[in-house]
């Protein structure tokens, strides 16, 4: 489990501790959630770099390698 849903998976809202609490973790989860999202963007570049043997272990071809480099989202078992 990671340290954005450990923190940031809660209601800011619902937060008893007071509005100053309330701000500093959503600025800690936002900086956690820039953090994951760099470190994806790092996995698929790295993804681009294998060869294409590497990639049939994976059991994806360079095309699916690709196609996966470009996206720009998170995969939802990351931020859950």
């Amino acid at each position: 489990m990671t340290a954005y849903t450990e923190h940031c998976s809660r209601s800011l809202v619902a937060s008893p501790a007071g509005a100053l609490e309330s701000l500093s973790r959503s600025i800690r989860c936002w900086f956690e959630y820039q953090q994951l999202k760099r470190q994806v963007a790092k996995e698929r570049r790295q993804l681009l770099t294998l060869t294409d043997s590497e990639l049939k272990d994976l059991g994806i071809t360079r095309d699916k390698a690709e196609l996966e480099a470009r996206r720009r989202d998170l995969p939802s078992l990351r931020i859950r």
